[in-house]
């Protein structure tokens, strides 16, 4: 009796203390915020939140058993909720020194991303041997976007040869309509959205490589109210995935 006693106290004593002390991610729901960047995050015609990072970050969520719901919305409006909002989580974010102290960061997301500046093929009047050459036309970049940050850096002036938009659809409208010079983004990214507005990559010219933004790892970033535990817990299960299926 005092035996089965002793086992029956063992027994519970196990389950009240994996109750209290689970792991996070079987308690904790997630708020996912993202922007609309194809190939790597956006939503489709369905309404469905898709692309190559979506596709990572919900297989690595769900296999760690994570209740949370991904959200798409304009880039600053998504960055400044991942700042202050408990258990959020932001991708694909690019980790810059200036982000550094803002989140915990979860890293690397996706391999480093090239990108460059594409004008109209038609445009014959534009004539770029560097990204100084550039400062002379009108480039259309995401606001708080690393691009936007990037070319301040290098001297480029707002409502001067710097157009600055909340919304990515509005940048493809105006450079489709000739109201801004250059796009900065990857190729897949120009791809996707030249054909989400029924056009074609032939339409293009890719120019130069913007230096110095594909050095810059793009990742998941928590709040940094959000536990540590868990933010330990979804590194682990990236390093995994990566591992496996290789950077991409």
């Amino acid at each position: 009796m005092r035996r089965s006693f002793i086992f029956r106290v063992i027994v519970i004593a196990i389950i009240v203390l994996f109750s209290v002390d689970g792991t996070a991610s079987n308690k904790t729901e997630l708020s996912v915020v993202t922007e609309e960047w194809r190939p790597f995050n956006y939503t489709d015609e369905n309404g469905n939140l898709v692309g190559r990072s979506t596709v990572k970050v919900k297989a690595i969520l769900d296999g760690l058993g994570y209740q949370y719901q991904i959200h798409s919305y304009p880039w600053v409006r998504a960055m400044d909720m991942a700042k202050t909002d408990k258990n959020t989580l932001i991708y694909s974010i690019f980790r810059t020194a200036e982000r550094e102290s803002l989140y915990q960061w979860v890293c690397p997301l996706m391999a480093p991303v090239k990108v460059y500046l594409f004008h109209l093929k038609n445009r014959k009047d534009i004539k770029l041997s560097s990204l100084e050459d550039a400062k002379n036309y009108i480039t259309s970049v995401g606001r708080k976007a690393r691009s936007h940050e990037f070319l301040l850096e290098q001297g480029f002036v707002e409502g001067v040869n710097l157009d600055v938009t909340s919304d990515p659809s509005a940048e493809l409208r105006k450079f489709l309509a000739g109201r801004v010079d250059f796009l900065v983004q990857s190729e897949w990214e120009m791809f996707e959205s030249l054909k989400a507005g029924n056009r074609s990559i032939d339409d293009v010219t890719r120019s130069i490589e913007v230096t110095n933004i594909n050095e810059r790892q793009a990742c998941m970033a928590f709040s940094k109210n959000t536990d540590k535990r868990i933010v330990s817990e979804v590194q682990m299960a990236l390093d995994k995935y990566n591992k496996k299926h290789g950077l991409q």
